[in-house]
């Protein structure tokens, strides 16, 4: 291929990216505030008295909410209309249910009538059965019309894993239900929903979550059965963490992690005790060696101390849940760190809220759990400590995204600022360096709870990047100040990948050392791909022949030889500091319908 073609090819990046060891979130409250005993409500009970640490007795990590508009910018609370809502305790973005009126129709994603059957064409997601095809009413149909018509902006929407779908159950309601905050989402049907993960021992079925009288309940069900969907994104795309680099011959050799998963993460802390990375959540090792009611459940791991805390106590189901391993079957756990786990259900400290002599539970030969386990039968305990308790008038400042990188050009940029706590959270906003170049707008410089940031910018004549930093102060609330990073490109010759997916090559030259040698720059965007959505892909938008490049780009200059193979050297992610050797070459199962497509097949993480 001659190198002028260069100028008319998509080039696209392939990187897939590990999910289940980079995401880490803390796990949502589930919503309740009233006491039990074995049958009936009870005033909470003070510490060392029976029934004392059930799930109203701890205030971690509430669950909160943001409504989105359609750019994702936050609304206030109060607004009317909305499109997305954040979660604020995990950082997922949900999609919004409408016109519900016992009607589908498969031409609005969005419509809560819509059922759909469980299909996944992807190999390397479907757990090994893609489930049942439908025209236009399965699920893959349905993630797909929101990515084609770029819902909210965004092109990676996806289906929830069963652990996000069960984030964002509210278990305080009793019947009819649905059992979710219709504050934030409205027109949820009572019924249940499909996740994106596959049943472990077979693989022709599917885990959900009921939204009906059965009041969060995960079970699992035959793929080719119609069940509601509701999309989500982040968590996985969104991030440039470990990058997984393989060179692949076909599409179902790419590697996958599920969130699912709990097989990584994991730290043994050797003194009984296991700390899972992902969730922040500290966990007993063994567990109760003998079955406990729901009553002796809550004092066994009240009592304990172990690993030189006692501050121990009952599981949340949400927690409980966390720990479940749904790729794992007889146990459904990571038996790794958890060897002695019994093939059994284990006791949370979550009362069933339609019927209160029952308690939450889950079975860990399956990982399925249920509501119907009577708080006087026995089950087995595990006890857990951590999550970061807060007050309950304690506003929580977020500032996102926590950087920018933009184009050397002048222009401008925003950022949002939220509360993701309870009370109420006056902030500023100023530049503590780089004020030179970035200012930022009146209007945008002060707020109350929600808020946007605009600041300007002027354009970089230098040849290296500069960075200016933005310190949002919220007096009294926890995480302030909170710094976030303006990070521009400069006329040089690094690449740069930014947080918005946009990679820019400025400098990309012929394998010919002479410096008269032909060179381009080039541009490239992301562009989503359902059929193998754990591809990040990006295709060229501009390109222009370059006569010369500066000397001082000779070490930084991206390189490509005859047969197209692409080497960039000094790759700078969208935090300003990381950088990567990365090289691509042609791969001739992705180069179709006329785009010319490159894998990665090596990539370094270099310290300057």
């Amino acid at each position: 291929m001659k190198r002028q073609e260069l100028m008319r090819i998509f080039v696209c990046f392939a990187l897939s990216l590990f999910t289940a060891d980079v995401w880490a979130s803390h796990v949502p409250d589930t919503g309740q505030t009233k006491c039990y005993n074995a049958t009936v409500e009870i005033p909470c009970p003070s510490s060392g008295q029976p029934f004392y640490g059930q799930a109203a007795q701890y205030t971690i990590n509430p669950m909160s909410y943001t409504k989105l508009d359609g750019g994702g910018n936050a609304l206030l609370d109060s607004a009317e209309s909305w499109v997305m809502v954040k979660d604020n305790v995990t950082g997922l973005v949900w999609e919004m249910k409408n016109n519900k009126d016992g009607k589908p129709d498969y031409s609005n994603p969005h419509d809560a009538d819509n059922i759909y059957t469980w299909y996944d064409s992807n190999p390397a997601t479907n757990g090994g059965d893609p489930g049942t095809p439908g025209a236009g009413t399965c699920t893959e149909d349905f993630i797909k019309a929101l990515n084609d018509a770029n819902y909210g902006g965004n092109n990676d929407w996806r289906l929830p894993t069963i652990k996000e779908l069960g984030y964002i159950v509210n278990y305080s309601i009793p019947s009819p239900g649905p059992t979710i905050d219709t504050g934030y989402f409205p027109n949820t049907a009572a019924s249940w929903y499909w996740s994106s993960t596959t049943f472990a021992n077979y693989t022709n079925i599917a885990w959900r979550v009921y939204f009906s009288d059965s009041h969060g309940y995960v079970s699992y069900r035959a793929k080719s059965v119609s069940g509601c969907a509701r999309a989500v994104r982040g968590g996985q795309s969104e991030l440039l963490g470990d990058l997984v680099i393989g060179s692949f011959d076909a599409a179902d050799s790419i590697p996958i992690k599920d969130a699912t998963a709990s097989t990584g993460g994991y730290t043994d802390n050797g003194d009984g005790t296991v700390t899972d990375t992902s969730t922040g959540l500290t966990w007993q090792q063994a567990s109760s060696s003998n079955y406990l009611t729901w009553e002796q459940a809550l004092a066994y791991c009240e009592g304990l101390n172990i690993g030189g805390s006692a501050d121990w106590r009952l599981p949340t189901i949400k927690e409980l849940r966390s720990l479940v391993d749904y790729n794992r079957y007889i146990p459904a756990i990571n038996t790794t760190y958890f060897p002695s786990t019994f093939e059994s259900w284990y006791w949370s400290s979550t009362t069933t809220a339609f019927n209160t002599d029952g308690a939450w539970g889950v079975n860990f030969d399956s990982g399925n759990d249920s509501s119907n386990y009577r708080k006087d039968s026995e089950g087995y305990a595990r006890a857990v400590r951590g999550g970061h308790p807060r007050p309950p008038d304690h506003p929580v400042i977020s500032v996102s995204p926590a950087s920018r990188a933009v184009a050397k050009d002048a222009g401008a940029t925003t950022f949002s600022v939220s509360n993701t706590g309870v009370g109420t959270m006056p902030w500023v906003a100023t530049v503590t360096s780089g004020d030179s170049w970035l200012l930022i707008s009146s209007g945008g410089a002060i707020g109350t709870d929600f808020g946007t940031i605009t600041c300007s910018f002027t354009a970089n004549t230098s040849s290296s990047a500069r960075t200016a930093t933005i310190r949002v102060t919220a007096t009294g609330a926890e995480g302030s100040p909170k710094d976030v990073t303006v990070i521009q490109a400069s006329t040089g010759c690094t690449a740069t990948l930014d947080g918005n997916l946009i990679l820019d090559i400025p400098v990309l030259a012929s394998l010919d050392q002479r410096w008269y040698a032909p060179s381009y720059w080039a541009d490239f965007v992301y562009e989503y791909n359902p059929t193998y959505p754990a591809l990040i892909i990006f295709k060229m938008t501009n390109a222009a022949l370059l006569t010369s490049y500066k000397p001082e780009c000779e070490k930084e200059k991206s390189t490509y030889s005859d047969d197209l193979k692409i080497h960039i050297p000094g790759l700078l992610l969208a935090d300003g500091i990381t950088r990567l050797t990365v090289d691509m070459a042609y791969s001739p199962v992705f180069s179709t319908n006329g785009n010319t497509c490159f894998i990665v097949t090596k990539y370094v993480v270099v310290s300057n």
